[in-house]
């Protein structure tokens, strides 16, 4: 049985993290500060140990987390908006003291999973890794579709309606798509003992398509193709405002994060394909799968 310890749970990463590592001979233990909120969010039962420590504060639950035989430590990031030189910073200590617990509790081996579009950062990420001499392995994943995911909450809310207003700077941007369950899949795949040591591994789908392309997938899968049409916008702001103003979608769910992805680029699969025997599932597949 393999102990992995998890933290970033708030963020939906983390929360399907709880949802799709456990089992298959992982034991899994998570740590937050606020379990309540978390155990709130996640609204099913966990199938892990759950942890309250505050990695910011450091009181004594800190102090005192025991857990023996961790092989791998994942960190999902919590920042939501690359752009904030607080958050940044914040995230950066969270990790810190992250990877002190982690080297305390006798593991040295590190995942940091965050979106391609976090390169802005990462360097900064990387520098603490090397500073604090861990082994680690920065992994970027693509746009995540499926049930949990930013993008599945941002499609939930647009689809109750006839009209969805899309940035057109966005609307032709590509991508590679990747179901959600597919990130956790690939990471019991990988042997991370031996692998990407000290590398950045880009994680996306298995075809490229245009986030208004993967859109329409979403209106066709629900057979409402007939009554629900795309808008292009060419101002950002305009579109943020409908979305806000008509539907009630968070301004912040849809720039800090849907814009956000917008710096991502496609990512590159050659190097874990290289390694790990890995195809992802269609996201045709998915879509029917998840909706």
């Amino acid at each position: 049985m393999k102990n992995l310890l998890l933290c970033g749970l708030n963020s939906y990463l983390g929360r399907a993290g709880l949802t799709y590592l456990p089992g298959e001979g992982y034991r899994i233990h998570g740590i937050a500060r606020d379990l309540n909120l978390l155990k709130g969010r996640m609204g099913t039962s966990i199938d892990a140990t759950l942890h309250s420590v505050d990695l910011i504060k450091k009181e004594r639950s800190f102090y005192g987390f025991n857990v023996e035989g961790i092989e791998l430590s994942i960190y999902f990031a919590q920042i939501p908006n690359q752009r904030d030189e607080l958050g940044v910073q914040y995230e950066l200590l969270s990790l810190r003291n992250f990877i002190f617990l982690s080297q305390r509790n006798g593991c040295n081996r590190i995942v940091y999973v965050s979106r391609t579009s976090d390169r802005t950062y990462l360097e900064a990420v990387e520098s603490l890794f090397v500073e604090l001499g861990v082994m680690y392995t920065v992994f970027l994943k693509d746009l995540a579709i499926g049930l949990g995911s930013s993008f599945d909450l941002f499609m939930e809310e647009a689809l109750k309606n006839r009209y969805v207003y899309l940035y057109s700077g966005l609307a032709n941007k590509k991508f590679r798509p990747i179901i959600l369950s597919d990130v956790f899949s690939f990471i019991k795949k990988v042997n991370w003992k031996d692998s990407f040591v000290n590398q950045r591994v880009e994680f996306g789908g298995e075809r490229m398509m245009a986030i208004s392309d993967l859109i329409q997938w979403y209106i066709n899968n629900r057979g409402e193709t007939a009554k629900i049409k795309i808008f292009s916008i060419p101002s950002k702001s305009v579109s943020i405002w409908l979305n806000k103003l008509l539907y009630g979608i968070d301004s912040e769910l849809y720039d800090d994060y849907l814009m956000g992805i917008m710096g991502g680029g496609v990512s590159d699969n050659s190097i874990w394909q290289q390694q790990v025997d890995f195809k992802p599932l269609p996201i045709k597949e998915s879509l029917a799968f998840t909706l």
